[in-house]
């Protein structure tokens, strides 16, 4: 499997998002629209993207979610979310959006409840689902070939904070070191801010270096 990664950022704070495409099988898959934004637009139109296969959230704040249902009404696509954080998708006391926005596109229900181990089929190999709670009780990450998806997660140098609902700091801790104990060295796709490697963040983030 060949896999093309391009990435624009979303929204006012702003947000990754992640475009992912398997030029073999021709599928692709879209990681946190925060928002259908102009940088989002040109980026699926660069990549000359007719369809998409999956929309896959990391956990349920607006930034990362506000663009999945205008995303899913132009290109298709299932959404997916851990099963927990679902209800986020409909609350806005847990999404946050309120605050920001009057108005706002709101998906009612995710097509995918996934949870820790489950894997989705992708060209010739598999999405896989690793439970990552703390920044929100139902974050995950998404691991694809070398590709690590870690929403507010996991941080280049940093990690996801803990004050907003269902966050718990020492949850958190837990799941990085869970992510810590992958093996292999991939390529950490935040949902802010820069890129990085895993063997980076295991020599360089203080937060990994905490549970190594």
């Amino acid at each position: 499997m060949t896999l093309s990664v391009a990435m624009c950022e979303v929204g006012m704070l702003p947000t990754n998002c992640y475009l992912v495409q398997d030029t073999s099988s021709g599928q692709s898959l879209l990681v946190d629209p925060g928002f259908y934004d102009l940088p989002l637009r040109q980026m699926l139109r660069r990549a000359k993207i007719k369809s998409l296969d999956y929309i896959l959230l990391t956990h349920g704040h607006y930034d990362h979610i506000l663009g999945a249902k205008p995303v899913k009404e132009q290109y298709g696509g299932k959404v997916v979310i851990f099963a927990e954080e679902e209800p986020f998708l409909r609350d806005t006391s847990l999404s946050l959006v309120k605050p920001f926005l009057s108005e706002y596109p709101q998906l009612d229900a995710a097509d995918i409840l996934v949870h820790d181990g489950d894997t989705l089929p992708f060209g010739d190999g598999e999405i896989r689902v690793l439970h990552t709670p703390g920044h929100t009780s139902g974050s995950v990450c998404y691991l694809l070939n070398d590709l690590l998806f870690c929403g507010d997660t996991l941080f280049c140098c940093s990690a996801g904070r803990t004050d907003l609902p269902t966050g718990d700091f020492n949850t958190l801790m837990r799941s990085l070191q869970k992510i810590a104990a992958l093996d292999g060295n991939f390529r950490v796709l935040p949902g802010h801010d820069r890129t990085s490697t895993l063997d980076y963040e295991r020599n360089n983030n203080p937060y990994l270096q905490t549970v190594l």
